[in-house]
């Protein structure tokens, strides 16, 4: 990869984080109630639950690093 595309991932790691985070909270915690049933239950919805959770988290904290090292 060169310099272009590395720089392009940096600055789409948090909108991809946030973005993760904010479907998971409104599809699998009812936040504002927009989504009564996501359509899975049991395990499944808690898999992918804590996956998104996962995802949201990795492209949060890295993106806020990879920022801050490159300032």
């Amino acid at each position: 990869m060169n310099f272009n595309e590395n720089g392009r991932i940096r600055q789409l790691l948090i909108p991809i984080g946030g973005l993760a985070l904010v479907i998971q909270s409104i599809a699998f915690e009812s936040t504002f109630e927009i989504v009564e049933s996501p359509g899975v239950s049991g395990t499944l919805r808690d898999v992918l639950s804590g996956g998104l959770l996962l995802v949201a988290t990795v492209c949060l904290f890295g993106g806020v690093y990879l920022r801050l090292r490159e300032a």
